[in-house]
């Protein structure tokens, strides 16, 4: 134990008096909905100082996420990050003995707040950009549907020991929905990917282009697909609009040895299903365009009959009321699983669009499916 638990509260009751001194004028006075959740927040560092837990964990990253979704409302990231993660943190660490224990935890606590907000900002432009989809004008959707159409595979290469289909339904309102395969035999790798860009019309026709050519050149020179993926980011960090944001899957594939490498960059669904089960295979690192971090990579051994799925929420989120829903695409994919990639895709798509009546977004699909060299 660090410090008894009474003497840690009584610190940060001191700390929570010189946070608020710290404060700006303009931010004076707290609304108590704010103020509670600060002082929850405090109290559940001074658990995490005393006895760490994953309980402990999830609560502080909780509370840090609905602070900085109420603050968000009338603030910007930067005053967040200054007066609510910095500000707070030093006002802690004022009334706390310095050594190598506290100095351990009190990072893990900054980096739980630190996640919370970086969350509750991302669903925050999440939410901006969606209410902004109406207002797109019905010439700038035209256009930039006839920008992804052209950004799009024209032919799928032949891969030994597989079969690839990718499919975009642009819906009323064009998104950012964009997929691609290629085959460097050279190499003996293929490349496969599918982007989700948030927003619409021209903006993000162009950012699906800024994609396609960023991620496709950096191919060569890469020693692997999470490399790619990281220098990709590096540049929609510094040169895209901090409000557009990109969901990505992205995968190298070795026909010869049936092993695939995914980067999952934010996006869901991705799974791979083989003797009529699915597994989910889950970001690997954050939403692209929001900041500068490292990405993991997955390898995944495809045999005869595996199935490898991704969509976009177009598809996911297709409906009125109860959405279209993951199950049910585990369902047709499992179904179908005896089915030619273009026959499942078809389905998919035709039996997500009867349930939704008219899509309001984009839907895309990549599935790769392994299968004997002599069916190729």
């Amino acid at each position: 134990m660090v410090e008894t638990y009474e003497t840690l509260i009584y610190h940060q009751r001191q700390a929570f008096q010189a946070w608020q001194a710290s404060l700006p004028p303009s931010m004076l006075p707290l609304a108590p909905e704010i103020e509670k959740l600060v002082w929850e927040l405090l109290v559940l560092c001074a658990d995490n100082l005393n006895e760490p837990s994953i309980d402990t964990d999830e609560e502080i990253n909780r509370i840090a996420y609905d602070l900085a979704t109420i603050v968000l409302k009338t603030s910007d990231i930067r005053t967040l990050n200054q007066y609510f993660r910095n500000s707070l943190i030093e006002s802690i660490l004022r009334y706390l003995p310095h050594d190598d224990t506290i100095a351990r935890r009190m990072i893990h606590f900054a980096n739980l707040v630190s996640d919370a907000i970086r969350d509750a900002y991302t669903d925050r432009l999440r939410r901006l950009i969606s209410r902004q989809r109406t207002s797109r004008l019905a010439d700038e959707l035209m256009l930039a549907k006839r920008i992804q159409e052209r950004l799009l595979p024209r032919t799928i290469p032949k891969i030994p020991g597989f079969e690839i289909a990718g499919r975009v339904v642009p819906a009323r309102e064009v998104g950012g929905d964009y997929w691609s395969c290629k085959y460097y035999e050279e190499d003996g790798v293929v490349t496969v990917k599918l982007a989700d860009i948030t927003g619409h019309g021209i903006a993000a026709a162009t950012l699906v282009a800024a994609v396609k050519f960023i991620s496709g050149g950096y191919y060569r020179g890469s020693k692997s697909a999470h490399e790619v993926m990281e220098r990709t980011n590096r540049i929609l960090v510094r040169e895209t609009p901090v409000e557009v944001l990109v969901t990505m899957v992205y995968g190298w594939l070795y026909p010869e040895t049936r092993e695939i490498d995914i980067v999952n960059a934010g996006h869901e669904p991705v799974f791979l299903c083989n003797q009529g089960l699915c597994i989910d295979i889950k970001p690997t690192g954050p939403i692209l365009g929001v900041t500068e971090t490292a990405y993991e990579e997955v390898r995944l051994k495809m045999e005869p009959g595996d199935i490898l799925f991704f969509c976009s929420d177009g598809i996911t989120e297709a409906g009125i009321g109860e959405p279209f829903g993951t199950a049910r695409i585990k369902e047709l994919v499992i179904a179908n699983r005896d089915k030619s990639v273009d026959e499942i895709a078809d389905t998919i798509i035709r039996t997500a669009t009867e349930y939704a009546g008219q899509p309001h977004d984009d839907m895309s699909l990549v599935i790769i499916k392994a299968v004997d060299n002599d069916d190729t």
